[in-house]
Formats: C-alpha cells, structure tokens, sequence
C-alpha cells in the first residue's frame, strides 16, 4: 500500500470499499455489489489499481442510492489520493 508523506493518505484498497459500502448495506450486500460490479467490467479481483477501483466505483454508483453513496466517497477518495501523488512527484 503506497502512503503520500506529509499528506497522511493511503492508497485506497479494495477492502476499503467493500468495507464502506457494508457499512451503508450490510456485508453480504456489498460483497454482492462489489463482486458483480467487477464482472460486469471484466475484472478480476482483487482490484489493485485506483484506476480500476475508480471503474469499480463508478458501476457501484449506477446500482442504488446508497451504493451511489458509497460509490461516489471511494471516487473522491481516489482522486484526491491520485492528485496528491500527481504533486509529490513534481
């Protein structure tokens, strides 16, 4: 898991979104969401890449209201994380 320095944010993982779509509906229901998610885009868990987790995010996002929640939290997530990487390599 890469970590920005002097940012304190980590790498968004996997786990970390399945985690926080459970906790808006339930852990079966996430695994669900999130396993269907990835097939339907054709990829294979788990997701490492933020890229790919952004993809993942953005089909959770189509699916409900509070997988929308979910879904949109993780993106924001990963841009932020992908824009401070952006600044500390410069």
């Amino acid at each position: 898991m890469a970590r920005i320095e002097n940012y304190g944010n980590d790498q968004p993982t996997e786990h970390d979104a399945v985690k926080a779509l459970a906790d808006l509906v339930g852990p079966q229901m996430a695994e669900g969401l999130w396993g269907l998610s990835v097939q339907a885009l054709g990829l294979r868990r788990p997701i490492t890449t933020p890229a790919d987790l952004r993809r993942v995010a953005e089909h959770v996002m189509e699916v409900g209201e509070l997988s929308r929640v979910a879904g949109r939290s993780l993106k924001v997530r990963i841009i932020t994380y992908e824009a401070l990487a952006r600044t500390v390599k410069a």
